[in-house]
């Protein structure tokens, strides 16, 4: 989902860059957002069913388009639910299964044509179709991980730990999570992103009021205030009105009591704000040098038994690099099912770089 009107508060530091200009970095992508929008040219056969992976062309045709102009994509998949967004995905799931029945009454009296819009938002990538993609990186040896739980942390993990320069992703959170570099809204067909850089946050003006002193917390602080995935924002605020309040050094507590005195605030929204504020800051990843599972910052002490279920409860190591490498299922932990054993992707030769040289992100290593 993302944060609501964090890309447009910061378009005065986004640019529009062509992908030759990035040559000779690696560059995580979440996987998932490639994989959705493939599964738009074949909703009907995955709503019904049917066999098929044309969403694994979609998401290698971008593979290939990053290669040739000199980058190296280093692709996340999404792991098992997060119990921090039960809620989100709950509503989601019901949101999916609306649509499915509607799909499938349209499509029963003929109505083909309106049927096929609700049949693409009736569609959820699985882990088994994650698997395609899977195997189409292998055979073009393309570096990939599955994410035990988010892959938005992992990638955040993967650019703290300097494996990767940036992100690929339609996602803001990334932000939130300390991303540094964020390239989003790929376009293909003239090879352009969005480019977003931590580096600019300083010249960034919202309301009248600048970030140029204003910490990674401050920042996070802001964006789990006005609603993410871990917490439904509070009615009628504003970036202007949470930004107010912080630029007047404001703690969280101080804040919250402020709101209340206006508006309804629930009972238990401080302790589920930092229950949010925890899967930003200690959500567990997969460390592929160590190959177990870590927080994606460690905490100052030891996690109680629910902040360990908010963030993502640790795994064998074992199990942790079956699921990485898409062996198993990060959501039953079974050996990951093969649901088109015909699908044998062709190995291919790696495309020439179209650009050579480019230009490096400053400060790829290290958190704000």
């Amino acid at each position: 989902m993302g944060i609501p009107g964090l890309l447009s508060a910061l378009k005065s530091i986004s640019t529009r860059r062509h992908l030759s200009e990035f040559a000779g970095q690696t560059l995580g992508v979440d996987a998932y957002d490639w994989l959705h929008r493939g599964s738009i040219r074949c909703a009907f056969q995955l709503a019904t069913g049917k066999e098929t992976t044309k969403y694994v062309k979609y998401a290698m045709h971008h593979v290939r388009l990053l290669r040739g102009f000199g980058l190296k994509p280093y692709v996340v998949f999404d792991g098992g639910p997060l119990l921090a967004k039960k809620r989100v995905e709950g509503d989601r799931q019901a949101r999916r299964a609306k649509h499915l029945a509607l799909a499938n009454l349209l499509a029963a009296q003929g109505k083909m044509s309106q049927a096929a819009s609700h049949y693409i938002n009736s569609v959820d990538v699985s882990p088994q179709m994650a698997k395609q993609f899977i195997k189409a990186l292998k055979a073009e040896d393309v570096p990939y991980i599955v994410a035990p739980y988010e892959a938005d942390a992992q990638l955040a993990y993967l650019e703290a730990q300097g494996i990767i320069s940036g992100v690929i992703t339609e996602d803001s959170d990334l932000l939130v999570f300390g991303c540094r570099n964020m390239l989003y809204k790929m376009n293909a067909s003239n090879a352009t992103v969005e480019y977003i850089s931590r580096a600019d946050f300083p010249r960034v003006t919202i309301d009248g009021i600048s970030l140029s002193d204003f910490s990674l917390a401050q920042f996070r602080t802001m964006a789990i205030l006005r609603g993410c995935d871990y917490l439904p924002k509070l009615p009628g605020i504003e970036f202007s009105t949470v930004l107010s309040l912080l630029h007047q050094r404001r703690g969280v507590e101080q804040i919250i009591r402020l709101l209340a005195l206006e508006r309804y605030v629930p009972q238990d929204y401080l302790n589920n704000f930092r229950l949010a504020e925890k899967c930003f800051l200690h959500q567990r990843v997969y460390d592929p040098v160590t190959e177990r599972l870590v927080h994606l910052t460690e905490p100052d002490g030891q996690l109680d038994e629910a902040d360990n279920a908010y963030v993502g409860p640790d795994m064998d190591p074992a199990l942790a690099k079956r699921i990485a490498i898409g062996d198993a299922d990060p959501i039953s932990f079974e050996p990951m099912v093969d649901i088109c054993p015909s699908f044998v992707p062709l190995v291919r030769k790696r495309l020439p770089s179209a650009v050579k040289g480019g230009v490096r992100f400053a400060g790829t290593r290290g958190r704000c």
